[in-house]
């Protein structure tokens, strides 16, 4: 068998191309093929006819050069006064977390977190009295690591015999980024009263933060193949996965806010207190020298099946149906009255399975057709839903859909198909994580 090296665009969760401009214009949804191999291993044998392959125009990268300061680190090097008075971490998060389209209008953080108590009751606002989302998430949980980790960033894949593949990349992202109201809280915002909040010290209403960063090197070895066809049924594909990966950083941290009272149980202030974790290897620790050099790694094993039917497909993908992370560092925690330092390990439960449902289905029509799609995301990761159509007439192609990925999602979007270049087009939305809002964004794909 002919050896070939691959290049795989990044899946989704982390800093990367999240799915192709066809998917995007249809609201987010994952349509069944190669490009979701990393989702479900099935697919890395399965046809390309549901998801046309392409160059996708990453213009998200354009936010991070130096001439956008709010989303780009790098005006640190260039405008040091426009980075320090401009740049927005939440802005950065956004567009990094979206690096497959140009946001119009990223996220913006807030310039404090005010509880506020007025005779109308009870809220949680920015420092302009706009309303915050108390409730928010996306990815796996940050409260502890695990073994599956991002999608590697343009990893290299080799073919090592029929259905067999060995894939090696690094990967750099977020794994999981949640904000959750205490039940007190939730039940006072609802009542609009503090009166849930009160009568213990420190007050239960709380309004807790929460994030994991990974990045390291990652190796997978896989297989996947068709089984032989079932009459009327179609043709089903099966695939299996094994990938560990060597740590470079690990970044675990959550943060805690609480209204606090006086004697005459008056509102008095807002108490806060954090806690991280931070691993990175140990030959680091003479240059960055925060006690936190240690070691991580892990493994893990994915499943998956699929059908080609006849103008339809299903898959089934199942990653850390098994697995197995640990980190070595340093973790802090503190409050406004100072801070404390312990080395500590961190480790993944043995089993912490995600669960990847897609399917697509083609009407003909007596002009055009229609192509219906729909996914599904749960397990050890944030719900996420996402629902799309396509209309196709000749060259032609309108497309539209809508998902629940942290929040509402909508896509528009347009291709054309010719022999010699195809263009896909998408204007898509999101809500802005944590302070919410309509976030736009544009992409582009081009097809020689």
């Amino acid at each position: 068998m002919k050896r070939r090296v691959l290049l795989i665009l990044l899946g989704l969760s982390g800093l990367g191309l999240a799915q192709g401009v066809r998917s995007l214009g249809m609201g987010g949804v994952a349509l069944p093929g190669p490009a979701y191999a990393w989702a479900n291993p099935a697919y890395a044998a399965f046809p390309d006819r549901w998801e046309r392959q392409g160059f996708q125009v990453p213009l998200g990268l354009l936010r991070l050069l130096p001439f956008f300061p709010e989303t780009s680190p790098f005006a640190y090097f260039t405008d040091f006064q426009a980075f320090r008075t401009r740049f927005d971490l939440l802005s950065f998060y956004d567009q990094a977390a979206h690096l497959d389209s140009f946001l119009i209008n990223p996220a913006r953080s807030p310039d404090e977190v005010v509880f506020r108590v007025s005779a109308g009751g009870l809220s949680v606002t920015d420092g302009e009295g706009r309303p915050l989302i108390p409730s928010f998430s996306v990815g796996s949980s940050p409260e502890k690591p695990e073994a599956l980790v991002p999608h590697p960033f343009l990893p290299l894949a080799f073919e090592l015999g029929p259905g067999t593949y060995l894939s090696l990349g690094t990967f750099a992202g977020i794994q999981g980024l949640r904000v959750n109201p205490s039940p007190a809280l939730a039940e006072a915002l609802q009542k609009g009263s503090l009166e849930p909040c009160k009568g213990q010290d420190p007050s239960p209403c709380l309004l807790e933060a929460s994030g994991a960063f990974s990045s390291g090197l990652s190796l997978a070895l896989g297989f996947a193949a068709p089984l032989p066809e079932v009459p009327g049924l179609g043709t089903i594909h099966v695939g299996v996965r094994g990938e560990g990966f060597y740590g470079l950083a690990y970044v675990e941290a959550s943060a805690k806010a609480r209204p606090t009272f006086d004697q005459d149980g008056n509102v008095s202030g807002t108490g806060y207190e954090y806690r991280y974790f931070l691993s990175y290897p140990s030959f680091l620790e003479g240059s960055l020298g925060q006690g936190a050099g240690g070691q991580g790694y892990g493994l893990r094993a994915d499943v998956g099946v699929a059908v080609d039917g006849e103008g339809w497909a299903l898959g089934l993908g199942v990653r850390n149906l098994l697995g197995f992370a640990r980190w070595s560092g340093v973790e802090v925690s503190g409050t406004e009255n100072g801070e404390t330092r312990t080395p500590a390990t961190k480790e993944s439960d043995f089993a912490a399975p995600e669960v990847f449902l897609n399917g697509a289905y083609r009407l003909p029509l007596e002009v055009g057709s229609l192509l219906l799609a729909a996914d599904a995301r749960f397990g050890s990761v944030a719900p996420a839903f996402h629902l799309g159509v396509e209309y196709g007439l000749g060259p032609w192609a309108l497309r539209t859909g809508l998902g629940l990925e942290g929040g509402f999602r909508f896509g528009l979007g347009a291709g054309l198909n010719l022999e010699a270049l195809a263009l896909d087009l998408a204007l898509t939305t999101h809500e802005a994580p944590l302070v919410g809002g309509t976030v736009y964004g544009v992409a582009l794909a081009v097809s020689f």
